[in-house]
């Protein structure tokens, strides 16, 4: 979808399926304010992949289920946004929603307070979501669950509220902050009635619930995560202001 496309609605139906070719993506949007809902989309690398050009990529990514994809099942880079609600992304050989290059992602949610939709992210080869190098997001009521990576890594950075998810399962921590970057869990607005992050006793993430190293802060409520090696896991450098 080139650069000078505008407010273009792709709409699957949900009984349209996409397989997209060995070392390409299900879709490559280069427009701004296109809308892709409905799909089944499999193979390839990126399911959907937005890359900003100077006017930046941007794009609704709505009710779609993603699954087995080369690389991450949903991709952002070069300053694209993206407002990601209502799909299922697993088996993911990398990450499952991969936000990069000074992007920004609304995950779980379209326009506030209205067009909430959590998303379901599992089984990616790597990290649930995967938010670097200077991109910010907000993550807000969606099941990130076995994952082998971590299921919500911040890191480069980079910023990212993330409050009302239930993250288990993952061979990582539930939440890392790593490399200057800032995790904020406190539903600071009220918009959501969301409470904090939350683990399944019975299937407790990896590592740590939350970790944080190489400067950069966390705060607000930790709720219920945890994992396997405890709670939380805070090293010198990174700012704990955690409740």
């Amino acid at each position: 979808i080139p650069a000078e496309v505008v407010f273009v609605t792709l709409d699957g139906q949900g009984k349209t399926v996409i397989t997209a070719p060995a070392g390409g993506d299900g879709f490559f949007v280069r427009g701004r304010e296109i809308t892709i809902k409905g799909f089944t989309i499999t193979g390839g690398r990126d399911g959907i992949h937005l890359s900003g050009s100077a006017s930046g990529a941007s794009a609704n990514i709505v009710e779609n289920s993603i699954r087995k994809t080369g690389r991450h099942g949903i991709h952002l880079d070069h300053t694209s946004v993206g407002r990601i609600a209502g799909n299922t992304i697993e088996d993911a050989h990398a990450c499952g929603i991969d936000i990069a290059e000074g992007s920004v992602a609304r995950v779980g949610y379209l326009l506030r307070p209205q067009g909430a939709g959590p998303n379901t992210i599992r089984n990616s080869g790597e990290h649930g979501i995967s938010v670097n190098r200077q991109s910010s997001a907000r993550i807000v009521g969606n099941t990130i669950e076995n994952n082998k990576g971590s299921g919500v890594l911040v890191t480069r950075n980079s910023q990212a509220d993330v409050f009302g998810n239930a993250i288990s399962g993952n061979g990582g921590d539930g939440i890392t902050a790593s490399h200057s970057a800032g995790v904020n869990m406190t539903n600071e607005d009220n918009l959501f009635s969301l409470g904090p992050n939350r683990t399944d006793a019975k299937s407790k993430n990896a590592g740590f619930g939350l970790s944080g190293a190489v400067g950069g802060y966390v705060d607000g409520p930790i709720g219920t995560l945890d994992g396997a090696k405890g709670a939380k896991q805070i090293e010198d450098g990174c700012i704990d202001r955690l409740t």
